[in-house]
């Protein structure tokens, strides 16, 4: 019994003896910052990767206790040529970039099974770093800045262990702690004076990795959307009575004007046209809009998540700031704003509304006749009945207002979970199910127009926005929206047929609106679990804190960094911008100086022994007796010849004085003190 007991405790015995070990403590602590990797970068790494790299850490750690050979080398190769081959099959479809962060951590779970070296333990720290860096690519947060913190410090904790088997943990984690405190002031250095430079290149991504909204709209994908409630933007104004109400918070995207009878889509033939105005120079109206007096317009601040996307998101009209923007912005025909780079991480943008302002038709006749083209094949009934609306009014306005009270007394039910239409969507929609969401209601009503002959378009984006402070929206995932602009004496006015069915999704937002019909999100159970009034307020706290990071730390740009400098220096030349990264890198060098330099011990000597050894070196400069290894007292009787009876009396006064305090333990106070300098310059007196 007691044997089948020892053998049964046997695995943990080894495993803490284990434990005791400073480099397997090491090696743990190292299994363990990768598998928080591994957590952070579960969005760019497929599910293979992470088993792996989670069977990785097990046969590491189990490898620890010695009950368990680890895998040969051979093995571990065999699975680096097969992992790839399988990474190379799947690289196409998942974008440069994420087959990269992936290729890295198989190689980083494949040394961890085979680390036991100094040279395989130093290289994977230098792979997590990477790793870390790869993090904060596709996340730039404060949650993410402090949790990507944490592990490097774990990691240089580990090294510290790995490097120092004799120093005790306390003393090591101290070590690493100060490490990281020194570092911050060069770090917000570096950050406030250094050139805030933009990307010096573009990774490519696949669409797959692309978040929110896309440019061909399907009736089920914007529904899809309302699952999620990750943040789109933010959006901060001057004041709180320059917020617009919730029946204006329209954030205009994209312009969709083809429709192949299932997908609504960015028309190639107006790409190719924006193109050719664009060659002959021909200015956008929002650039025109912008150059006229401008004192009424609303200037407001984007904070936007990354979408490996060029569109922007604003209200309708705006147009961008450019002086203050990093990136440059354009203004499209159809009133859409447009980055010169995909946005591939967290960007503010500076923009300005014009609610007076009208959205006028920018291409004339081509844009109309654009805007009318339909399919003749399918929805047979929706193009009868636009021929009836045309027959029985005449103005553009009277039949669109005559779709939005079909909408609204027809018995149309908003809802998330529609049925299926894979054939004649429109006709399905309006003479059968009566049930939809935005895209349905938007999607249906251009196309009646059309058949009517009235010019109509949808327009997709996000509608409303939750209120974060008295002057910040946010704007998430489950706001996005599909809404119908049409052509009336030549300016788009927009119509929203959402509103004729379920008004309170303009007022209330979606979840309210939801709630009054008697449906719900599909949210995850996170989400619900936060419902709850003490985690409703910690969200709100966190979203603050993610709000003030993203405004102040990811939003100093080029612009705020030279607004800055202008603040504190004036006017800014190239000669001054020279003084300020010299005087800059001045100081971190002179940091770094005071950090490394070798400091200067404190005395501990006694008076007497100082004196002592001052009147050793006179001595022997003069009379070329050296001491050498010579005891004290050997090397008195080699020099009392060659001194006078004065030297040698003072000499031998001085010695006895050294003795008392070094061997009878005699403190000195100020007069022996003062009687040893006295004696030492009467020395010097004599010998010369």
């Amino acid at each position: 019994m007691i044997r089948d007991t020892l053998n049964r405790t046997y695995p943990f015995n080894v495993f803490s003896t284990a434990l005791y070990q400073p480099r397997a403590v090491a090696i743990l602590l190292l299994c363990f910052a990768f598998s928080c990797l591994l957590f952070s970068l579960t969005a760019p790494l497929m599910t293979w990767v992470l088993m792996l790299g989670g069977c990785a850490i097990v046969v590491r750690i189990a490898g620890l206790s010695a009950l368990h050979s680890l895998p040969t080398t051979r093995t571990v190769n065999l699975l680096a040529v097969l992992a790839v081959f399988t990474l190379t099959w799947f690289g196409f479809s998942i974008g440069l970039l994420d087959s990269m962060i992936n290729l890295l951590t198989v190689a980083c779970a494949l040394k961890v099974i085979l680390v036991e070296k100094k040279r395989d333990f130093h290289l994977l720290i230098c792979a997590c770093l990477f790793l870390i860096g790869c993090g904060f690519i596709s996340s730039l947060s404060v949650f993410a800045w402090f949790g990507y913190t944490g592990i490097l410090a774990l990691l240089l904790f580990s090294t510290a262990i790995y490097h120092g088997a004799g120093v005790p943990t306390k003393k090591s984690i101290t070590f690493v702690g100060v490490l990281i405190l020194q570092a911050s002031p060069i770090a917000l250095l570096l950050f406030l004076l250094l050139p805030q430079l933009p990307p010096l290149w573009q990774m490519p991504t696949s669409k797959s990795t692309q978040t929110g909204l896309s440019d061909t709209v399907t009736p089920g994908d914007i529904a899809s959307l309302a699952t999620s409630s990750s943040l789109a933007f933010s959006a901060t104004f001057e004041s709180a009575a320059q917020v617009p109400d919730t029946t204006s918070r329209y954030w205009r995207a994209m312009t969709l004007e083809h429709f192949d009878g299932k997908t609504w889509s960015i028309s190639a033939k107006r790409k190719q046209a924006e193109q050719q105005l664009a060659y002959m120079g021909r200015p956008t109206p929002l650039s025109t809009m912008a150059s006229k007096d401008t004192s009424y317009a609303t200037a407001y601040e984007l904070i936007v998540e990354p979408t490996s996307q060029t569109w922007l998101f604003a209200l309708s009209p705006s147009a961008p700031d450019n002086r203050a923007n990093s990136i440059n912005v354009n203004s499209r025909f159809d009133f859409n704003l447009r980055a010169n780079t995909p946005i591939a991480s967290k960007k503010a943008f500076y923009l300005r509304y014009f609610p007076n302002e009208k959205i006028t038709n920018g291409m004339g006749n081509f844009e109309a006749q654009l805007n009318l083209q339909m399919s003749k094949n399918g929805n047979e009934k929706t193009r009868a009945w636009g021929k009836r609306l045309a027959a029985q009014y005449t103005s553009p306005r009277d039949i669109a207002n005559a779709i939005m009270r079909e909408f609204q007394q027809g018995g149309f039910r908003y809802t998330l979970s529609p049925n299926a239409m894979p054939t004649d969507p429109i006709d399905r929609f309006l003479f059968e199910a009566r049930a939809g969401f935005c895209a349905h209601y938007a999607g249906a009503m251009v196309y009646a127009l059309r058949a009517a002959n009235v010019p109509a378009r949808m327009v997709t984006g996000y509608q409303g926005g939750s209120t974060l402070s008295d002057r910040v929206l946010q704007i998430r995932q489950y706001d996005a929206h599909a809404w119908v602009e049409v052509l009336i004496d030549n300016d788009w006015v927009r119509y929203d047929p959402t509103s004729a069915v379920a008004p309170s999704r303009l007022t209330l937002g979606l979840e309210e609106a939801l709630e009054e019909l008697g449906e719900s999100r599909q949210s995850s159970v996170l989400e619900r679990f936060g419902n709850a009034k003490f985690f409703t307020t910690l969200q709100n706290w966190f979203q603050q804190l993610d709000y003030s990071w993203s405004k102040w730390v990811l939003g100093f740009d080029n612009a705020a960094q030279t607004s800055m400098l202008e603040d504190l220096l004036g006017a800014l030349s190239p000669q001054k911008m020279r003084v300020v990264f010299l005087s800059a890198i001045g100081l971190i060098a002179l940091i770094l100086a005071l950090y490394f330099l070798p400091k200067r011990q404190k005395q501990t000597q006694t008076s007497s022994h100082r004196a002592l050894l001052k009147a050793i070196k006179h001595i022997e400069s003069k009379t070329k007796t050296v001491r050498g290894n010579k005891s004290l007292s050997a090397f008195r009787k080699d020099v009392s010849p060659q001194l006078n009876s004065e030297a040698l009396v003072a000499f031998n006064q001085i010695c006895e004085q050294f003795e008392r305090e070094n061997y009878a333990s005699q403190s000195s106070d100020n007069s022996i003190k003062a009687k040893i300098k006295h004696d030492l310059r009467k020395l010097k007196k004599a010998v010369q």
